[in-house]
């Protein structure tokens, strides 16, 4: 009898983590609108881009959606040592200034409670473009793109005023 109360309160859980879990999905996306083709993993392909990268380095970018609203985006990159960095940030596409963190001003905020100087904004353009700026300060110090192809395989990161261009393939 207490193996059968068991898997009935069992089957209840997994019904009510499906059901937690659908409407946190419906959460992070208004009714009928899809998700933004710039969420998910991206890559760097070295080979693609014009920028030039040290052998053994990686760098990945991953977006995805909270249940609030915003977008969260990591950068993770690997050097030839096997040391790594990061940046990131969590933001909504409504152009204000949000706090950027790497992993130097992460760690002086927690152990000064020294605040991030970084910030990051962004609007979107249009389904495949989105608009970005990076400030230190208040002062921008860099602006671009960020462009996911028509067939959602490749982001493509602009800088405005370099020639540098990233391309990512989706993971």
């Amino acid at each position: 009898m207490k193996s059968l109360r068991f898997l009935i309160a069992s089957g209840f859980a997994l019904s009510s983590l499906s059901l937690f879990a659908v409407l946190a999905l419906q959460a992070q996306t208004p009714a009928g609108k899809p998700l933004p083709l710039i969420v998910g993993t991206w890559k760097l392909n070295p080979d693609k881009s014009n920028v030039p990268v040290a052998a053994g380095r990686v760098e990945i970018r991953q977006y995805r959606l909270r249940p609030d609203g915003f977008l969260v985006g990591l950068l993770i990159t690997s050097d030839a040592q096997g040391g790594y960095h990061y940046l990131q940030f969590t933001a909504k596409s409504d152009g204000r200034d949000y706090p950027e963190y790497t992993e130097v001003l992460l760690a002086d905020m927690l152990a000064a409670g020294k605040p991030t100087p970084r910030t990051y904004s962004e609007i979107v353009v249009d389904e495949y473009t989105t608009d970005w700026t990076d400030k230190r300060d208040g002062k921008v110090t860099s602006h671009g793109k960020k462009i996911v192809s028509k067939d959602g395989k490749t982001l493509t990161v602009t800088v405005d005023g370099s020639s540098q261009i990233k391309i990512y393939d989706r993971q």
